[in-house]
């Protein structure tokens, strides 16, 4: 129900960490189709925590955070080629900064990239064997592997069609 879903004595449980609850509205299958559309086709910012193989530099990561609109040729993922096409797809990143982990030794970071939509973050980041050029690992010379991968926007404006509200009912305690 749309009115226990905007109290914040049931929402404000579930907000922890990075989670947040904001702006509920009802509305249509129409909009969220179009808002799961504008998912597949509008850029992602993206914040991975990485290993590295090698101990990286300072140099490292300037190099690292100096780049832009890099494309990167991608063949179809090992992970997914068993259900889909085995295709070579061009994808940009637009932006990646990284920072390293205090006290790992230069071994861990964490890299925020902004890219194109499809591209598939875990295998830009490890190269796949190969089959994604060039990848993190390519650039800098190393092994590289994702230990967490986070979605943290998309850049696309949204805007539902929103529902008429419901009738109020009789309040009631939510926990």
């Amino acid at each position: 129900d749309l009115r226990r879903l905007r109290d914040p004595r049931f929402t404000e449980p579930l907000m922890k960490g990075d989670v947040e609850i904001r702006d509920i509205i009802a509305t249509d299958k129409k909009s969220v189709s179009l808002l799961q559309e504008g998912a597949e086709e509008k850029n992602k910012k993206y914040k991975c925590v990485v290993w590295f193989g090698r101990r990286l530099t300072e140099a490292d990561v300037r190099m690292v955070n100096a780049m832009a609109d890099v494309v990167t040729r991608q063949k179809t993922p090992m992970r997914v080629l068993h259900r889909r096409a085995g295709l070579v797809r061009e994808r940009t990143i637009y932006k990646m900064r990284m920072q390293l982990q205090a006290r790992s030794g230069g071994h861990f970071g964490v890299l925020e990239l902004e890219t194109e939509a499809g591209t598939y973050i875990k295998e830009f980041v490890h190269g796949d064997l190969g089959r994604t050029h060039p990848s993190v690992a390519s650039i800098l010379g190393c092994d590289a592997d994702i230990l967490q991968l986070d979605v943290m926007g998309v850049a696309m404006t949204f805007q539902p069609r929103q529902l008429p509200e419901p009738e109020p009912e009789p309040e009631e305690d939510f926990h």
